[in-house]
């Protein structure tokens, strides 16, 4: 894929994957991921000295008090008193004193008491619906304490607002009304609504610092009793709740209990205003960027994965998902536990592999793509059979070659101008493509690489684009089972008798995928290449219809029944060549004696010991025949002309 291409699947990726990340779907599962992360660092210590003194079953039970009506208002004066002589800072009440209580005694002693000490008590917001005749409205009311409480404490918003079931933002004023009051725990801090001092934000989350009852808890009857061993240094110059945590779920407590983000049982109302009071005390809350830098951030982390899952490979990407993964746990973990909240968690966990999924996807589809192409570009060229082993060789369609060791092997067909000059052109085509059907066949079957048609020239290589190992003897092999299949094919009598002339050759030759970037050809160059097909052009003269040089036979084994001909040297070529033939049936052993023997002969100069030995072969072998000719040629040439000093035998072809 170009780079162009990366880069725009890349920011289509970042857009739709801010687009998906930003539904309140993985928003949701973002929150509770943290939660997850929350539940396995487990419980910390709070921070700031803050104790919460719970009105409970125990307290109900010890110290006689009926379930239902408004808890004793001078017990809370007694409570006060005690805090004050502990050395309290403040105390605060998640209780609302609405009206005039039954007992005025009691109303005097804690307005006495509430002046004695800095005591936080909390007021309530209120809808009131107002009919008229247009219908009717909403109004919002703040339900007040008892008039002489007002104004001897502070008064502070007890309402908790949760999300969700779960409580995990800092309250917040809803309506004019509200702004004129401090949160309970805002008040409990110390902080005003125009107080300067850091405050969250809106998207800033509740740091917890571990399930219900983490804040240290006292039973309320238990300050009231002197025979009691009180810690005192609990309470000295603590903040100190006051409020309700009764297990039964009935009344004010089933109202006043939430699910936290650590989940397990419900956390109570005075527990999360002692929590909040703790986080503004010391200020450390669990930070959240904006929205929208969330959502860049992310955009852009989709973004960088995209183009990396278009530009390196499935494992590699795999490699890097998992490492994002673990390394955004480890920071999402570090950041809770310091107080920031690391989004990406759908991100990392939903997103990346996704992205995983579709590189693997694409990649896979790449390859059956590279694999169809592969077969289509090679189908011409190999057997079926060879194909597989083809795509396993991973770079054979590159642009480009290289330099390998091979075996090539060009045909011919002998005299084909004159054999074709009366035929129609219909019947000439007709005749090569049943021609070129037989040899074809008979070079796939022996795993040969058809390279090209050259007129009614077949060019073929083995060694390549699959590595064989004996590609010598698999093209020497080939170039027998050829001539078989041409004597059936002019058994047909369906056109006129061929013969089919072969050169093979091996050595080092370069092979590969040749041409420009917009058309190129599998073909092999090199001397080795010109040497095959200059090899087959000179089966003309020594009568023969196989001729393979001795590279060839040493490299497939010596070949049992291989002839040596003659050592030529042709144009262009300054070492001669030594060259083979086989006959099928082989020559009878006398005569192969008497060949070799003349052929000896006239490499050492012993002229009319050659000549009678050719002249014997002639008329014993038709099929040496013109070689014998060629040789008695050269003998007639040379006894007025001697070679050179230093001639060892070869023959020599200047003409192509």
């Amino acid at each position: 894929m170009k780079l162009p291409l990366r880069i725009a699947v890349s920011i289509g990726a970042a857009v739709i994957g801010a687009f998906i990340v930003s539904t309140s779907f993985l928003e949701d599962l973002d929150i509770r991921l943290s939660d997850q992360i929350l539940r396995v660092r487990g419980k910390q210590k709070p921070p700031a000295k803050v104790v919460v003194v719970a009105i409970d079953e125990t307290s109900y039970r010890e110290l006689n008090i009926p379930f239902g009506p408004p808890w004793p208002r001078a017990l809370h004066a007694q409570l006060l008193n005690r805090l004050k002589e502990f050395g309290a800072k403040r105390a605060v009440f998640d209780v609302l004193f609405m009206g005039e209580g039954a007992d005025r005694a009691a109303d005097v002693a804690l307005t006495a008491a509430l002046k004695e000490l800095p005591t936080v008590i909390g007021v309530e917001a209120a809808v009131r619906h107002v009919s008229n005749q247009a219908g009717g409205y909403e109004l919002e009311e703040i339900e007040l304490p008892f008039e002489p409480f007002r104004k001897s404490a502070k008064l502070a918003l007890v309402g908790l607002r949760d999300v969700s079931g779960v409580i995990r933002n800092f309250p917040a004023a809803r309506s004019e009304q509200e702004s004129r009051y401090p949160f309970l725990a805002e008040a409990a801090a110390g902080r005003g609504r125009q107080d300067p001092s850091p405050k969250p934000g809106p998207r800033d989350l509740i740091r917890y610092y571990g399930p219900g009852r983490t804040v240290p808890i006292i039973s309320y009857w238990e300050l009231l009793q002197d025979e009691l061993p009180i810690d005192r240094d609990l309470f000295e110059d603590a903040i100190v709740f006051v409020g309700i945590l009764l297990r039964s779920d009935t009344g004010a407590a089933q109202k006043d209990s939430y699910q936290t983000p650590f989940g397990g049982s419900m956390m109570y109302g005075v527990e999360v205003h002692a929590t909040i009071a703790n986080n503004l005390l010391t200020e450390s809350w669990i930070s959240r960027p904006s929205k929208a830098v969330e959502l860049i951030g992310q955009a852009l982390l989709i973004g960088a994965l995209a183009f990396l899952g278009t530009t390196i490979t499935p494992i590699a990407l795999s490699i890097a998902t998992i490492s994002l993964i673990i390394t955004w746990l480890v920071l999402a973990f570090w950041g809770l536990s310091t107080g920031f909240f690391l989004c990406g968690g759908s991100t990392v966990l939903i997103v990346a592999p996704t992205i995983l999924l579709a590189s693997t996807g694409y990649s896979y589809l790449s390859a059956r793509q590279s694999e169809e192409s592969l077969k289509s570009a090679f189908s011409l060229y190999l057997s079926p059979e060879m194909l597989p082993d083809l795509q396993r060789e991973k770079d054979g369609l590159k642009l480009g070659g290289e330099k390998l060791w091979l075996t090539a092997l060009f045909t011919d067909i002998a005299d084909f101008t004159s054999i074709t000059e009366e035929m129609p052109a219909e019947k000439t085509s007709e005749m090569l493509n049943a021609y070129f059907t037989e040899v074809m066949e008979v070079v796939f079957q022996n795993q040969g690489t058809l390279i090209k048609f050259i007129g009614d020239a077949v060019f073929a290589i083995w060694g390549a684009p699959v590595k064989i190992a004996n590609h010598a003897e698999m093209a020497v092999k080939t170039g027998l089972a050829i001539q078989k299949e041409v004597t059936k094919f002019n058994s047909t009598q369906r056109f006129p008798a061929l013969i089919t002339r072969i050169g093979i050759n091996t050595g080092p030759m370069v092979v590969g995928n040749l041409g420009s970037k917009r058309r190129f050809d599998y073909t092999a160059i090199g001397d080795s290449v010109n040497l095959a097909a200059r090899l087959e052009g000179l089966n003309k003269y020594f009568g023969t219809t196989l001729i393979f040089s001795e590279s060839t036979r040493k490299d497939a084994g010596g070949f049992a029944g291989a002839v040596e001909i003659g050592k030529v040297r042709v144009k262009g070529k300054r070492e001669a060549v030594q060259l083979f033939t086989m006959f099928d049936p082989p020559l009878a052993p006398t005569v192969l004696e008497s060949w070799n023997r003349a052929c000896d002969e006239f490499s050492q100069l012993r002229l009319e010991s050659a000549e009678a030995g050719y002249q014997k072969v002639k008329s014993e072998e038709p099929r040496l025949g013109k070689a014998c000719s060629l040789y008695l040629s050269e003998i007639r040439r040379w006894a007025d002309s001697p070679p050179s000093q230093g001639w060892s035998g070869e023959l020599e072809f200047d003409s192509k």
